[in-house]
Protein backbone atom coordinates (compact mmCIF):
# COMPACT_ATOMS: atom_id res chain seq x y z
CA UNK A 1 0.00 0.00 0.00
CA UNK A 2 2.60 2.42 0.88
CA UNK A 3 4.48 2.25 -2.44
CA UNK A 4 1.12 3.02 -4.19
CA UNK A 5 1.06 6.35 -1.85
CA UNK A 6 4.20 6.87 -2.83
CA UNK A 7 3.80 6.90 -6.72
CA UNK A 8 0.58 9.01 -6.29
CA UNK A 9 2.42 11.59 -4.84
CA UNK A 10 5.09 11.37 -7.09
CA UNK A 11 3.11 11.32 -10.33
CA UNK A 12 1.13 14.33 -8.54
CA UNK A 13 4.64 16.04 -8.05
CA UNK A 14 5.53 15.87 -11.75
CA UNK A 15 2.40 16.95 -12.96
CA UNK A 16 2.60 20.43 -10.64
CA UNK A 17 5.91 20.82 -12.34
CA UNK A 18 4.96 20.48 -15.99
CA UNK A 19 1.76 22.64 -15.47
CA UNK A 20 4.49 25.14 -13.68
CA UNK A 21 6.57 24.43 -16.59
CA UNK A 22 4.10 25.40 -19.37
CA UNK A 23 2.30 28.10 -17.12
CA UNK A 24 5.79 30.14 -17.27
CA UNK A 25 7.94 29.16 -20.05
CA UNK A 26 11.58 30.22 -18.93
CA UNK A 27 13.34 28.62 -22.31
CA UNK A 28 12.35 27.97 -25.72
CA UNK A 29 11.69 29.59 -28.99
CA UNK A 30 9.35 31.70 -31.14
CA UNK A 31 8.70 32.72 -34.91
CA UNK A 32 8.06 35.88 -35.37
CA UNK A 33 6.25 37.69 -38.69
CA UNK A 34 8.11 41.38 -38.95
CA UNK A 35 5.77 42.83 -41.26
CA UNK A 36 7.20 46.26 -43.49
CA UNK A 37 4.58 48.46 -45.11
CA UNK A 38 6.25 48.85 -48.40
CA UNK A 39 4.30 51.17 -49.97
CA UNK A 40 4.12 53.41 -46.52
CA UNK A 41 8.00 53.02 -46.20
CA UNK A 42 8.95 54.28 -50.15
CA UNK A 43 6.35 56.89 -50.24
CA UNK A 44 6.79 58.28 -47.18
CA UNK A 45 10.33 58.00 -46.37
CA UNK A 46 12.15 57.62 -49.42
CA UNK A 47 9.88 59.36 -52.22
CA UNK A 48 8.74 62.34 -50.27
CA UNK A 49 12.20 63.01 -49.46
CA UNK A 50 13.41 62.63 -52.44
CA UNK A 51 15.63 65.01 -55.00
CA UNK A 52 14.99 65.73 -57.99
CA UNK A 53 17.66 63.16 -59.54
CA UNK A 54 16.14 59.94 -57.21
CA UNK A 55 12.17 61.07 -57.36
CA UNK A 56 11.73 59.38 -60.80
CA UNK A 57 13.28 56.36 -59.85
CA UNK A 58 10.86 56.27 -56.39
CA UNK A 59 7.90 57.04 -58.45
CA UNK A 60 8.59 53.86 -60.86
CA UNK A 61 9.70 51.50 -58.09
CA UNK A 62 6.30 52.13 -55.92
CA UNK A 63 3.87 50.73 -58.43
CA UNK A 64 5.53 47.68 -58.37
CA UNK A 65 5.35 47.38 -54.73
CA UNK A 66 3.29 45.19 -52.50
CA UNK A 67 1.53 46.77 -49.94
CA UNK A 68 3.63 44.57 -47.04
CA UNK A 69 6.81 42.16 -47.51
CA UNK A 70 6.81 39.58 -44.43
CA UNK A 71 10.12 38.61 -43.33
CA UNK A 72 10.59 35.67 -41.27
CA UNK A 73 12.19 36.32 -37.71
CA UNK A 74 12.80 33.55 -34.62
CA UNK A 75 13.54 34.41 -30.92
CA UNK A 76 15.51 31.65 -28.75
CA UNK A 77 15.88 32.59 -24.72
CA UNK A 78 16.47 31.39 -21.39
CA UNK A 79 16.67 32.83 -18.45
CA UNK A 80 19.56 35.03 -19.08
CA UNK A 81 19.69 35.23 -22.55
CA UNK A 82 17.86 35.94 -26.15
CA UNK A 83 18.92 35.23 -29.26
CA UNK A 84 16.80 37.23 -32.88
CA UNK A 85 17.77 36.09 -36.26
CA UNK A 86 16.54 36.07 -39.34
CA UNK A 87 15.26 32.64 -40.91
CA UNK A 88 15.99 31.89 -44.42
CA UNK A 89 12.74 32.20 -46.58
CA UNK A 90 12.64 31.27 -49.98
CA UNK A 91 8.74 32.18 -50.87
CA UNK A 92 10.11 36.08 -50.12
CA UNK A 93 9.42 37.80 -53.90
CA UNK A 94 13.28 38.17 -55.09
CA UNK A 95 11.92 41.42 -56.32
CA UNK A 96 10.81 42.39 -52.93
CA UNK A 97 13.99 41.36 -51.50
CA UNK A 98 16.22 42.60 -54.14
CA UNK A 99 14.30 45.99 -52.92
CA UNK A 100 14.98 45.64 -49.25
CA UNK A 101 18.27 44.95 -49.74
CA UNK A 102 19.01 47.95 -52.05
CA UNK A 103 17.26 50.19 -49.68
CA UNK A 104 18.68 48.91 -46.72
CA UNK A 105 15.65 48.25 -44.65
CA UNK A 106 16.69 44.91 -43.12
CA UNK A 107 20.32 44.21 -42.71
CA UNK A 108 19.88 40.57 -41.06
CA UNK A 109 21.01 41.18 -38.29
CA UNK A 110 21.28 38.58 -35.42
CA UNK A 111 21.11 39.78 -32.16
CA UNK A 112 22.21 38.43 -28.50
CA UNK A 113 21.02 40.20 -25.30
CA UNK A 114 21.76 39.53 -21.82
CA UNK A 115 19.42 40.48 -19.11
CA UNK A 116 21.97 39.98 -16.01
CA UNK A 117 24.60 41.76 -17.85
CA UNK A 118 22.41 43.82 -19.73
CA UNK A 119 24.74 43.47 -22.78
CA UNK A 120 23.92 43.42 -26.11
CA UNK A 121 26.15 42.16 -29.30
CA UNK A 122 24.38 42.38 -32.50
CA UNK A 123 26.24 40.70 -35.76
CA UNK A 124 26.11 42.40 -39.30
CA UNK A 125 26.92 41.65 -42.47
CA UNK A 126 26.33 44.52 -44.71
CA UNK A 127 27.83 44.37 -48.29
CA UNK A 128 30.28 41.82 -47.69
CA UNK A 129 31.99 43.43 -44.42
CA UNK A 130 31.34 41.79 -41.22
CA UNK A 131 30.41 44.01 -37.97
CA UNK A 132 29.65 42.84 -34.47
CA UNK A 133 28.17 46.48 -32.34
CA UNK A 134 28.65 46.01 -28.91
CA UNK A 135 26.92 48.33 -26.28
CA UNK A 136 24.22 47.89 -23.47
CA UNK A 137 20.79 46.87 -24.15
CA UNK A 138 18.68 50.03 -24.61
CA UNK A 139 16.49 51.55 -21.94
CA UNK A 140 12.85 52.23 -22.70
CA UNK A 141 10.50 54.31 -20.94
CA UNK A 142 7.44 51.90 -20.49
CA UNK A 143 3.75 52.55 -19.83
CA UNK A 144 1.89 49.94 -19.09
CA UNK A 145 -1.62 50.05 -20.41
CA UNK A 146 -5.22 47.47 -20.02
CA UNK A 147 -5.47 47.04 -23.37
CA UNK A 148 -4.90 43.17 -23.97
CA UNK A 149 -5.05 41.18 -27.04
CA UNK A 150 -4.49 37.56 -28.20
CA UNK A 151 -1.02 36.74 -29.95
CA UNK A 152 0.28 32.65 -30.70
CA UNK A 153 -2.39 31.92 -27.96
CA UNK A 154 -0.99 34.01 -25.07
CA UNK A 155 -2.74 36.53 -23.27
CA UNK A 156 -0.66 40.04 -24.11
CA UNK A 157 -0.80 42.86 -22.06
CA UNK A 158 -0.16 46.22 -24.24
CA UNK A 159 2.37 48.84 -23.21
CA UNK A 160 3.28 52.48 -24.67
CA UNK A 161 7.37 53.04 -24.81
CA UNK A 162 9.53 55.43 -25.67
CA UNK A 163 13.45 54.55 -26.39
CA UNK A 164 16.37 57.01 -25.28
CA UNK A 165 16.74 58.09 -29.22
CA UNK A 166 12.48 58.98 -28.95
CA UNK A 167 11.25 56.26 -31.02
CA UNK A 168 7.55 55.62 -29.98
CA UNK A 169 6.73 51.67 -29.49
CA UNK A 170 4.06 49.92 -28.91
CA UNK A 171 4.44 46.49 -27.13
CA UNK A 172 2.25 43.18 -26.37
CA UNK A 173 3.67 40.78 -23.30
CA UNK A 174 2.47 37.87 -21.87
CA UNK A 175 2.79 37.30 -18.15
CA UNK A 176 3.18 33.78 -19.35
CA UNK A 177 6.72 33.66 -20.52
CA UNK A 178 8.40 35.92 -17.47
CA UNK A 179 11.66 36.91 -19.42
CA UNK A 180 12.10 40.46 -20.07
CA UNK A 181 13.03 40.74 -23.83
CA UNK A 182 11.72 40.46 -27.04
CA UNK A 183 12.33 41.29 -31.40
CA UNK A 184 15.47 42.76 -31.95
CA UNK A 185 16.81 44.84 -28.81
CA UNK A 186 13.57 45.88 -27.50
CA UNK A 187 13.01 45.09 -23.83
CA UNK A 188 12.27 45.97 -20.57
CA UNK A 189 8.51 44.83 -19.96
CA UNK A 190 8.08 41.76 -16.86
CA UNK A 191 7.24 39.37 -19.76
CA UNK A 192 8.20 38.39 -23.18
CA UNK A 193 7.08 40.81 -25.90
CA UNK A 194 4.89 38.87 -28.58
CA UNK A 195 3.73 42.08 -30.47
CA UNK A 196 5.78 44.86 -31.70
CA UNK A 197 4.20 47.71 -33.49
CA UNK A 198 6.90 50.85 -34.58
CA UNK A 199 4.63 53.32 -36.20
CA UNK A 200 7.12 55.96 -37.29
CA UNK A 201 8.91 52.85 -39.72
CA UNK A 202 6.04 51.56 -40.70
CA UNK A 203 7.32 47.80 -39.25
CA UNK A 204 5.66 45.31 -37.53
CA UNK A 205 6.05 41.97 -35.47
CA UNK A 206 4.07 39.56 -33.99
CA UNK A 207 4.41 35.72 -32.74
CA UNK A 208 2.96 33.30 -34.96
CA UNK A 209 4.41 30.73 -32.72
CA UNK A 210 5.74 30.37 -29.21
CA UNK A 211 7.73 26.71 -28.05
CA UNK A 212 8.40 26.14 -24.55
CA UNK A 213 11.56 23.84 -24.43
CA UNK A 214 14.30 22.78 -21.78
CA UNK A 215 16.74 22.13 -25.17
CA UNK A 216 17.05 25.41 -26.51
CA UNK A 217 20.17 26.07 -28.41
CA UNK A 218 22.25 29.11 -28.95
CA UNK A 219 24.76 29.23 -31.62
CA UNK A 220 27.10 31.97 -30.71
CA UNK A 221 29.95 31.23 -32.72
CA UNK A 222 29.71 34.34 -35.15
CA UNK A 223 30.10 36.64 -31.66
CA UNK A 224 33.08 34.69 -30.62
CA UNK A 225 35.15 35.21 -34.20
CA UNK A 226 37.97 37.72 -32.92
CA UNK A 227 38.59 39.18 -36.77
CA UNK A 228 35.29 40.50 -37.24
CA UNK A 229 35.23 43.90 -36.86
CA UNK A 230 33.60 45.68 -33.14
CA UNK A 231 31.75 48.81 -32.73
CA UNK A 232 29.33 50.74 -30.45
CA UNK A 233 25.91 51.58 -32.10
CA UNK A 234 27.07 54.97 -32.42
CA UNK A 235 30.35 54.20 -34.06
CA UNK A 236 28.32 51.86 -36.38
CA UNK A 237 25.55 54.83 -37.08
CA UNK A 238 28.09 56.82 -38.22
CA UNK A 239 30.14 55.43 -40.09
CA UNK A 240 27.00 53.69 -42.49
CA UNK A 241 25.36 57.19 -42.21
CA UNK A 242 28.49 58.65 -43.97
CA UNK A 243 28.51 56.40 -46.97
CA UNK A 244 24.82 56.70 -47.25
CA UNK A 245 24.65 60.20 -47.47
CA UNK A 246 26.51 60.59 -50.54
CA UNK A 247 23.25 58.77 -51.96
CA UNK A 248 20.54 59.61 -50.05
CA UNK A 249 19.06 62.77 -48.27
CA UNK A 250 19.58 62.96 -44.30
CA UNK A 251 16.24 62.41 -43.31
CA UNK A 252 15.82 59.20 -44.87
CA UNK A 253 19.59 58.35 -43.84
CA UNK A 254 17.71 58.94 -40.53
CA UNK A 255 15.09 56.38 -40.85
CA UNK A 256 17.19 53.59 -42.59
CA UNK A 257 19.74 53.49 -39.10
CA UNK A 258 16.32 54.06 -37.08
CA UNK A 259 15.25 50.84 -37.96
CA UNK A 260 18.14 48.88 -38.19
CA UNK A 261 19.40 49.56 -34.86
CA UNK A 262 15.94 48.91 -32.87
Amino acid sequence: MLKYIVFFFFCCTVLSLKAQYTLFGRSGSISYDKTMYMKNIVGKKFLAKADDKSKIFFEQMLPKLPENAVLKKTLKFNANETLFEPVKDDNLDQMVKQYIMMLALDFEGITLSNMTTRSFLRYNDIVGEKIIVEDTMKRIKWKITDEYREIAGYNCRRANGLTADSIYVIGYYCNEIPISGGPESINGLPGMILGLVVPSQHVSYFATKVELSNDVIMDKKRFEKSKVKRMTRKTMTDQISSVLSQHMNKETVQFIMELGNL
